[in-house]
């Protein structure tokens, strides 16, 4: 190990802060290099020097033995997801356990609910055959996005069952498309005029063969107006992506690059499943918009920008041809 790295590590024996490295530089760090009893932290950091932690622990050298410290800390205040936090924390806990009964390298599961706060803590005994700390770094994350895909399907499912009942009474679902038009237009309060849009936009892409339309998708972190399982036969359709999101704002006002870049976001979050959305913007788009999709466009997620009048427009004719006319005028530009 060179000097000035080991001098740095030595910085952190007995610390209370970690040492902290980018996934990259690990490459070349041997496990049998690390010094006992230092924390070290892997993230990336950005331009402004904030850190994106993608590894929920920290890893530590103790009794020769490497160990991933995993720590999960979150706060009911601000908890959305459909499944409550203790059930969600608890269900880590039983993922971990039973991970720890299969593969027999987990100890010290601490679970602590407070009230206002839940802590779940558990440590990862890494293999004796890694050799450097980014394999240690690549086998936690193997561990952590195991675990999150089964959460992820969970918190998925149970949001679809709530959606599925409140939908059935929603006070919206009897509307026709006449009325629906004229109150997404009209009404005042902002969160009906919201769900108006949604509801509007629901009854409008389940009128199109193939798509299969799930409404208001909560996850852990985010929301989702509406998610369409894309099972299409139609040959644009077939190429894009399983599942298309939509993204509706009835706004005053016109949707702007803000608005694009979370809604962007929320498509790479996906897991890779999502390359297309519809953005649905009652009243038109601003400048900014369109120029941050033109900066961006260089990857291979579509947005299409739909307006009112665009919708309108496509409830008078087939819906189907109007779709292909603005899929073909999102991807020439």
């Amino acid at each position: 190990m060179e000097k000035e790295l080991q001098e740095y590590l030595n910085h952190f024996i007995h610390s209370d802060e970690p040492a902290h490295f980018r996934p990259h530089e690990t490459e070349d760090i041997l496990v049998s290099d690390i010094p006992e009893d230092v924390e070290i932290e892997i993230c990336e950091l950005d331009a402004k020097g904030i850190r994106h932690i993608e590894l929920e622990g920290t890893f530590k050298k103790q009794n020769d033995k490497l160990y991933l410290n995993m720590a999960h800390d979150w706060y009911r205040k601000w908890w959305t997801a459909p499944l409550g936090m203790a059930h969600h924390m608890d269900l880590i806990k039983r993922l971990v356990e039973f991970r720890q009964k299969e593969e027999n390298n987990i100890e010290r599961i601490e679970f602590d609910d407070e009230g206002d706060w839940c802590h779940l803590y558990y440590s990862i005994v890494i293999p004796d055959e890694t050799k450097t700390l980014y394999q240690a770094y690549d086998f936690g994350l193997d561990f952590s996005i195991w675990k999150d895909r089964i959460l992820h399907s969970v918190q998925n499912r149970i949001g679809s069952i709530v959606n599925e009942i409140a939908n059935e009474y929603s006070s919206f679902k009897s509307l026709e498309f006449p009325e629906l038009i004229e109150r997404v237009g009209n009404e005042k309060n902002p969160n009906i005029k919201g769900r108006l849009l949604e509801e509007l936009m629901c009854k409008f892409f389940s009128f199109v063969k193939g798509f299969e339309v799930i409404e208001r998708l909560k996850t852990e972190t985010e929301e989702i107006d509406l998610v369409i399982l894309n099972k299409s036969a139609a040959p644009i359709w077939q190429k894009e992506s399983s599942l298309i999101l939509v993204e509706c704002k009835n706004w005053s006002g016109k949707c702007g690059k803000n608005e694009l870049v979370v809604f962007k976001e929320k498509i790479c979050n996906r897991k890779g499943r999502a390359k297309i959305g519809f953005f649905i913007s009652w009243n038109g788009f601003a400048e900014t918009f369109t120029k941050e999709d033109l900066r961006s466009s260089q990857g291979d997620i579509l947005i299409i920008p739909v307006t009112g009048k665009n919708v309108i427009e496509a409830l008078s004719n087939i819906i189907e041809e109007h779709l292909e006319k603005w899929w073909i005028g999102a991807t020439s530009t």
